[in-house]
Parts: C-alpha cells; structure tokens; sequence
C-alpha cells in the first residue's frame, strides 16, 4: 500500500498552455523572419543573373569580334541578347523602370499605321537597352529594376564594359 500523503509529480493543463504559446509565438517569430529572408533571396538572385547576363553578353562580343546588343521585351518581360540569343526572365514582382525617353522609343516601336498591326508589333517590340562592342567597352544608360520599395541599378561602364549593380536604399516614407 501506498502512503496517502504521497503525489503523483505531473504537469498541470496551466504549465501546458504556457509552454505551448511560448513555442507558437517563437514559430510565428522564426516564419515571419524567414518569409523576410526569402524575398530579400530573391531580390539579390534576379540582380545576380541579370548581372551575369550582361557580363556574358560582353564576353560574346569579345569573344566572336562582333558587336552583341542586349534587348528588352516588355511582353515577355525578358532580357535577350543578338549573338548567342541567350534571354534572361524578370521573376514575378521585379519590373523594368523606364525613363521617359526609352517608354517615348517603346512607344515608336509599338505605333503601326493599322490597328490590327499595332497589337502584333507590340508583342514584337524589344527595346535596346545596352550593346557591347569587340573591344570590351560599351554603350547604355543604366537599368533601374524596381520590387515593392527595393531598387536597384545596373552601371555598365562605356568604356572597360565593366557591370556594376548599385542597391538603393529602401523608401520608408511610404510614398
């Protein structure tokens, strides 16, 4: 027989709840910070192979002694390159910003004297965006990407045809 005095040494439904909402909130902390992560992974990729794209367009230049222009299709939303016809897709949420004069050159392209012609020429139309010479230097404006409030842009030196991606830093007035 057991002594009467004696407990059984268990955990209360209480201590059970505290350690539950202990270990949820800490998940939510790990998820939240994780999904943060993620699109930051993202964002860096998409700048990462666009860098390279252009690094590689330059190499073809060089490499063939043949002039390689570098494209961009707003209906597909891709990069695209003339001599080894290597293309390059923005991910979903990276887009293209254009200044004024390039949409105006996108919008020449687009116009067709027929309406029925305009709409095929606007899924045709691709935009020069940057050419790399036999010599290894170059020609463009620099690309401005855009994801949410993240913004980036791609320097391609005239004259080395050398890629730079310089990172902005980010909006927080909300505008």
């Amino acid at each position: 027989m057991k002594p009467a005095n004696s407990r059984r040494s268990a955990f209360t439904l209480v201590e059970l709840l505290v350690v539950m909402a202990i270990m949820a909130l800490g998940l939510s902390v790990f998820l939240g910070l994780n999904y943060r992560q993620r699109e930051s992974f993202r964002w860096r990729t998409s700048l990462r192979e666009l860098k390279v794209f252009l690094k590689l367009a330059r190499s073809y230049a060089i490499l063939e002694r043949r002039p390689n222009s570098c494209y961009y299709d707003p209906a597909k939303r891709s990069f695209s390159e003339s001599l080894r016809r290597r293309r390059v897709r923005l991910p979903p949420g990276v887009e293209l910003v254009l200044d004024e004069k390039r949409k105006a050159e996108l919008e020449q392209l687009v116009d067709g004297r027929e309406p029925a012609a305009a709409e095929e020429k606007k899924q045709k139309a691709r935009l020069r965006l940057a050419i790399f010479y036999a010599d290894g230097g170059a020609g463009g404006e620099p690309l401005q990407l855009r994801c949410g409030r993240r913004r980036a842009r791609l320097e391609i030196n005239s004259l080395t045809g050398a890629v730079r991606v310089v990172e902005e830093a980010a909006d927080d007035t909300g505008s």
